[in-house]
């Protein structure tokens, strides 16, 4: 049996009935997802700030109403503060530091709750505040859960598929 490498992935061959076949034999996979990854800050980011990709760069997400749908398809949070064109690295699925900079309509996550993206650019929000739902008529053009609040300050990130709201 011969072995072959390709695409960081280790294939053993066999031949039944003649034929060469190599079989991925799962040497060297990873059967784990990272949690977090680094990308390019397309604007000045703060930890914590609900983040979209585009190209390489990670840009404040949002989910207002008249805003291009790939600005709802937040990927997750930033896990330190970056300058424009600095590194960043984002937290997709794992605990994530949240200010009160990046809460709409509270200055702290409530723990048990859960958390979406926001209107306005960068940040998450309960789905019920003082300030309302979020609804097509409050201004939000999508619901997209982001998490729930673990304490007052660590989101575990659980990033769903956007929902888009109609009037």
């Amino acid at each position: 049996m011969t072995e072959r490498a390709i695409f960081g992935r280790r294939y053993s061959s066999f031949q039944p009935a003649n034929t060469e076949v190599y079989l991925l034999n799962g040497a060297g996979v990873s059967l784990t997802t990272p949690t977090t990854q680094s990308f390019i800050a397309g604007a000045s980011l703060i930890q914590g700030e609900a983040v979209y990709v585009s190209g390489v760069f990670a840009l404040p997400a949002s989910s207002a109403s008249g805003v291009a749908p790939t600005n709802y398809n937040v990927i997750g949070l930033t896990a330190t503060a970056a300058a424009f064109s600095g590194t960043v690295p984002v937290v997709f699925d794992d605990i994530a530091v949240v200010s009160d900079a990046n809460i709409t309509a509270d200055t702290t996550l409530i723990p048990g709750e859960y958390y979406f993206l926001s209107r306005y650019a960068g940040q998450i929000t309960r789905y019920s505040t003082a300030s309302g739902l979020i609804t097509a008529a409050s201004g939000s053009a999508a619901l997209v859960a982001v998490g729930q609040a673990l304490s007052t300050t660590e989101l575990q990130v659980e990033i769903e598929a956007p929902i888009v709201l109609t009037d």
